[in-house]
């Protein structure tokens, strides 16, 4: 692609100074300019966002490997599979934890109405 840009460069030069030599251009010629210079101003668009795009690129992959070694630090792996399976034994802890927590306050509330209760009937 870059012998393209080179032979479209040097035709280009090569028409300017022959327009500019010969005095007017033909309709074809000029047509054939404005072409060319549609497709430059188009080549210079895309080599703007290819550039943007390998940088955004860049940016991911380099968020990415940090991700991965956050991951590594953290929970001694990296594999999605891994992490998948730790984060639901997790949550099954957390469920397991949950339910015990929850059974505890009902024992709590018992008690407290047992005590009610006892109160209440030590009264007169």
């Amino acid at each position: 692609m870059a012998s393209s840009g080179i032979f479209t460069e040097r035709w280009w030069n090569v028409a300017r100074k022959s327009n500019a030599t010969q005095g007017p251009v033909s309709p074809r010629d000029q047509a054939v300019q404005e072409r060319l210079e549609a497709l430059r101003s188009e080549y210079e668009k895309l080599s703007e966002k290819r550039i943007q795009t390998q940088t955004m690129v860049q940016n991911l992959e380099e968020q990415l490997q940090g991700l991965r070694e956050k991951a590594e630090a953290e929970y001694g792996t990296s594999d999605l599979e891994k992490l998948e399976e730790l984060l639901e034994q997790r949550r099954q802890e957390n469920e397991r934890r949950v339910t015990e927590y929850q059974q505890h306050i009902e024992g709590i509330k018992d008690q407290l109405k047992a005590v009610e209760t006892e109160t209440r009937e030590d009264q007169p």
